[in-house]
């Protein structure tokens, strides 16, 4: 371990973090004392002084900064947010900084790379790998890493914009083309000082931790050596290892559906088609079932309703404070309340048949080491398949290919896949451990799900006699708030452009007729529904 003293030596500049942690901002060196803080700080004002030609008269303020005054006491500068990734709320992608220009500019979220920043207590916005601060280049409004010595302070404003302090001014992708504020700013577009933009200029503050544990599935991915497909994503294709039975001695059957499984859906201000699926449950299995269903707010439903929900005995209806919660979020609260050891998902416009065999499904599960049994929609195509990452269309892009499924299960006449349609029985601590849905995803979260349990190598089984009826409303009989929610264009683009940001990709789309190549590459002959981004 080098003393405090020859760092000093070597790289001019030091920066403190907790008193007991040395980072050296010319290179990447950090030096860790278990000396008490005291000593470190005696030990670090000696060395200041011995090599006082090579320290800046005036303070350094980088970071967690030890105001460097040769005539004061040594101090710890507070933040008001530490180690955070900068992330562009409308498409999902990072501010990060572009090597060797040390241009700010939009780029992938890369949990590999320290991309965090950190706005120090006086305001200066600091870059965490280097202890560099934000600052304007030369009469411009582009941001660019520089010397704090220019002294450019920004604040946080409504907890979602980063503002510079002097004046009205936002942080903002721009449009190559144009040079303005831009949601659909492209890779390695500048981040410059703007008037600030309602959806362009907002900046979400992920902390580092958070983000990490976001991503954790996306951290361990590999791709295979000498495969085609190369990029991180890649890693991801690999698919589960076959469903494998448990043996008789170490399982435990299920002899009453009632104990073991839990209906869970989600709706958006639609009671009465809860209501209606509770119905069908009772009418078609003979039985009830708990439902824990999960609403947007507010709670203002007329008692006329609350009556009719009361008429379901096992129906727990929750109405949230937030009016767009989201799928994933209103489907994760759910999820907290199961105390069964499985839980069946649908969704509220779902009713049963006489084709919805919960016992088979309640069978895999006991007998086998799958973590979900899903079936399909009465009338639809097959939507169970294999989802892949790789190079499609001349870029990196998520692929769905619809009716692929790895492997046959013939003493159940079912298929082991890679994802089914959203009905499913599923291992209620298998989906807890994997993270259950993406919060942010709050429409267009289905693909992402099973990326995620293939990621943890979680294995799913789809039968194509298990089936329910999707009985949706009418045009005329959707509500105004729901048909925004549900079908809004912008809303349902900007939520395909955060399922790529999630995996660091340019593109999707959905393919129903492709070749399977060796080594499970798939060619597709049609595609429809291609969403792609710059």
């Amino acid at each position: 371990m080098l003393p405090v003293n020859n760092l000093l030596k070597n790289y001019g500049k030091l920066l403190v973090l907790l008193c007991c942690t040395v980072f050296i901002t010319r290179e990447i060196i950090t030096y860790t004392s278990n000396t008490p803080c005291e000593t470190l700080q005696s030990e670090i004002k000696k060395a200041i002084l011995e090599v006082k030609k090579n320290i800046p008269e005036d303070n350094v303020d980088i970071g967690f900064t030890v105001d460097i005054h040769l005539d004061k006491e040594l101090k710890v500068s507070k933040r008001n947010f530490e180690k955070h990734r900068l992330k562009i709320w409308y498409g999902g992608r990072c501010v990060g900084v572009k090597p060797l220009t040390n241009k700010l500019v939009v780029t992938h979220c890369n949990p590999d790379e320290d991309q965090s920043f950190s706005l120090t207590e006086e305001g200066y916005l600091v870059y965490d790998y280097n202890g560099l601060c934000v600052v304007t280049e030369e009469d411009s409004y582009v941001l660019s890493l520089g010397s704090c010595d220019k002294d450019m302070k920004f604040v946080l404003s409504e907890e979602r914009y980063i503002r510079y302090d002097e004046e009205d001014l936002c942080m903002s992708p721009v449009s190559v083309s144009e040079g303005l504020p831009s949601i659909y700013a492209c890779i390695d577009a500048n981040i410059v000082l703007t008037a600030c933009d309602e959806e362009a200029s907002r900046i979400e503050l992920i902390p580092e931790t958070e983000f990490q544990e976001d991503r954790k599935a996306f951290v361990s991915s590999q791709p295979k050596t000498g495969s085609s497909c190369d990029f991180k994503a890649c890693g991801l294709n690999e698919p589960a290892p076959p469903v494998k039975k448990i043996p008789p001695l170490y399982h435990t059957r299920c002899t009453d559906v009632f104990d073991c499984v839990t209906v869970v859906t989600k709706t958006a201000r639609r009671p009465y088609l809860v209501i209606r699926l509770a119905k069908s449950i009772k009418e078609l299995k003979g039985y009830d079932l708990r439902i824990i269903a999960y609403d947007d707010g507010p709670n203002n439903y007329p008692p006329e309703v609350w009556e009719s929900i009361e008429q379901c005995p096992y129906l727990e209806y929750i109405v949230g404070d937030d009016d767009d919660m989201g799928i994933s979020t209103g489907r994760n609260l759910a999820l907290q309340k199961v105390k069964t050891k499985y839980f069946l998902l649908v969704d509220d416009d779902h009713v049963f048949s006489n084709k919805t065999n919960l016992e088979k499904m309640v069978e895999i599960l006991d007998t086998t080491d799958a973590t979900l049994v899903g079936g399909k929609f009465e009338g639809f195509m097959k939507f169970a398949g294999a989802l892949k990452f790789g190079y499609y269309h001349n870029r990196k892009e998520f692929a769905i290919f619809s009716g692929y499924c790895e492997r046959t299960l013939p003493e159940w006449n079912c298929e082991q896949c890679d994802s089914t349609s959203n009905i499913f029985m599923a291992k209620t601590q298998h989906i807890i451990e994997i993270g259950g849905w993406s919060e942010e995803l709050k429409i267009a979260e289905h693909a992402d799900f099973f990326v995620k349990l293939k990621a943890h190598q979680r294995k799913v089984v789809y039968c194509d006699d298990i089936e329910v009826i999707n009985q949706q409303e009418t045009r005329e009989e959707r509500s105004q708030n729901y048909q925004k929610l549900r079908y809004d264009q912008r809303r349902k683009n900007r939520m395909f452009r955060l399922m790529n940001s999630r995996y660091n990709v340019n593109g999707l789309f959905w393919c129903s007729n492709y070749t399977v190549l060796d080594d499970a590459e798939f060619k597709c002959t049609q595609t429809k529904h291609k969403i792609g981004y710059c």
